[in-house]
This record gives structure tokens, C-alpha cells and sequence, in this order.
């Protein structure tokens, strides 16, 4: 997200513009996927100059707050401002992540937004293939058929032989841990569950 940031007390610095990126994925499929959705939502925005997704600094801390909670992306509610030209809609409503990127009946989604881009202006067949796999792929983080990495890094540790449920991840299990995201980052171990079926780093 984008915030203002106000100047720190007796600082000749003015307000400045907060850019908050996203976390770096795990492997370059991943990161490759939010980066090239996040390039063509910004463009889309600049092409269609009516769409206005603003929202009050209070609501956006209120959005970091629910994101930092487990499993965020399935039990959570967003603030978003639902306007686009499809709706003609300009109010601020909760909304789950998958309501955001995909659209309900409610408001259009960000995925469809980035599509209508991409069919007003001209875009090669392969490349045009690659973003799909992308969206794809940012659409089944949202809507739970593929697992964040935090889910799946839960999973891997409560399901090790040395986890003994009481919250305590031992050396063992950290190793073990660093060596699994290894092997998936660098392709030596398949995670469609993380990254979705078909797809590599």
C-alpha cells in the first residue's frame, strides 16, 4: 500500500509518500506473479483515471492489523473502496481477499480490472499466456486453493517428528525448515500446494 507520511516533529523534511511492498515470496514464480500483477493493476488504474481506491489512513492500519492475524487471507475482512466503471460504486466496505482480487457481486475485483487493461491494449499470445498463469496463481492465494507460505511452513512444522505441540520449534526443526524452503526455492522439491499445480520457480 501507498500511504502520506506526515514530517517528523521540528524536521526541516516535508510529508512524504510511504511505499509499503509486499514481502519477498520464496521463490521467483511467486514474486515474478505479484510483481507483474502489481505493475498491470498500477497501469490499469492510470488508464482508467475513474476508479478511485482510496480509503482513510485509520481503515488502511485497521487492514495491516487483520492481515498480521493467522490465516488473515481466508478469516479476514478488509476495508476496500469498491469503485470502478462497472459498478459506478464509491463506498468503503469490508471485503475478504478474494473479494478484492477476484470481484463478487458487489464490486468488480482487482483481477478483472487488470483484464480489461490487458484487452485494450495489444499483447502478445505467449506473453499474454504467462500473465494468466500469474493471475492464476494470485487468485488461488486469495481464495485459499493455494497455501500462503505461512500455512504451509505451520503445516511443515507441526507435522515434523520432533514437534511436541508446545511452541517450541527446536534447532532440528529449524534446520530441517530452512533445508525444505531450500529445496523448493532452487526446484528440488515439487510444492504445488504452495505454489499451484504446473507451476515452478
Amino acid at each position: 500500500n501507498v500511504r502520506f507520511k506526515p514530517p517528523p516533529p521540528n524536521s526541516p523534511i516535508g510529508w512524504r509518500v510511504e511505499f509499503r511492498p509486499l514481502e519477498v515470496q520464496l521463490t521467483e514464480f511467486e514474486n515474478a506473479a505479484f510483481s507483474v500483477f502489481t505493475v498491470l493493476l498500477a497501469r490499469a488504474l492510470l488508464a482508467f483515471p475513474d476508479i478511485n481506491f482510496y480509503i482513510p489512513v485509520t481503515k488502511m492500519d485497521i487492514n495491516m492489523q487483520r492481515a498480521h492475524n493467522r490465516d488473515a487471507v481466508f478469516n479476514e475482512r478488509f476495508y476496500f473502496r469498491r469503485s470502478s466503471p462497472a459498478d459506478g460504486e464509491d463506498t468503503v466496505a469490508e471485503l475478504t481477499a478474494n473479494e478484492i482480487i477476484s470481484g463478487s457481486a458487489e464490486f468488480i475485483g482487482l483481477v478483472p480490472i487488470v483484464q480489461m487493461y490487458l484487452d485494450s491494449i495489444s499483447v502478445e499470445e505467449n506473453v499474454r499466456r504467462q500473465i494468466e498463469r500469474y493471475i492464476l496463481f494470485v487468485r488461488g492465494r486469495a481464495n485459499g486453493s493455494i497455501m500462503t507460505a505461512a500455512a504451509w511452513i505451520r503445516i511443515f512444522v507441526r507435522n515434523h517428528p520432533a514437534y511436541k505441540f508446545d511452541s517450541v520449534v527446536s534447532s532440528e526443526i529449524n534446520y530441517d525448515l530452512a533445508v525444505a524452503l531450500d529445496d523448493i526455492a532452487n526446484g528440488r522439491r515439487p510444492a504445488p500446494e504452495l505454489l499451484g499445480a504446473g507451476n515452478t520457480v
